[in-house]
């Protein structure tokens, strides 16, 4: 057997598609890369924003506070808080409500001069004159079916009252404190 080894002959690569071909799966590979990291980066910023409000809610769940706030202003503002409220509360309450209720209870001879609201213990007092004491218990008797807790005839007077005709007649002036107004 005889071993033959023809060195001249080679098989013919061609190096040019060969070179190409690793630039282009090196180009690819380098593209890859960059979109990676710009995805990256981009996660690496939103995870810095989600931690930064993270610690932001911490430190308000925690009832830390951003600043240092002087116990006289905290007093002050606590103060003018309660007041606006106070003031909010008044606003709320619909006083054409009230008239119209007020308007249904009350007898022919009865008549109201003046409201004299309490918002801080919800009550009320009324002020008015009565024709006589029959229509002044109507009015009671009327104001306490309406579910005014308590009532209470506070004064009871007499005055002389014109008659529309020229003349004078006596008539009954009363005070009522009325419950659970507001």
């Amino acid at each position: 057997m005889k071993l033959s080894i023809n060195l001249a002959s080679r098989h013919h690569i061609n190096q040019r598609v060969v070179r190409l071909v690793i630039c282009m799966v090196f180009l690819l590979l380098v593209s890859v890369l960059l979109c990676q990291g710009k995805g990256y980066l981009g996660d690496y910023r939103l995870a810095q924003t989600y931690q930064s409000h993270l610690n932001e809610l911490k430190t308000q769940l925690h009832g830390e506070l951003p600043e240092q706030i002087d116990p006289q202003q905290l007093a002050k503002q606590r103060s003018n808080y309660d007041q606006a409220q106070k003031l909010l509360r008044r606003d709320a309450f619909r006083w054409t409500t009230l008239f119209d209720r007020m308007e249904n209870l009350l007898p022919r001879e009865v008549s109201l001069l003046s409201f004299n609201p309490h918002y801080e213990n919800n009550s009320l007092k009324i002020n008015g004159l009565a024709r006589d004491l029959k229509s002044l218990q109507q009015l009671l008797d009327n104001l306490q079916s309406e579910r005014f807790d308590p009532v209470y005839l506070n004064s009871q007077g007499q005055t002389e009252v014109d008659d529309g005709h020229g003349g004078k007649r006596m008539a009954l002036t009363f005070t009522i404190s009325l419950g659970r107004v507001f």
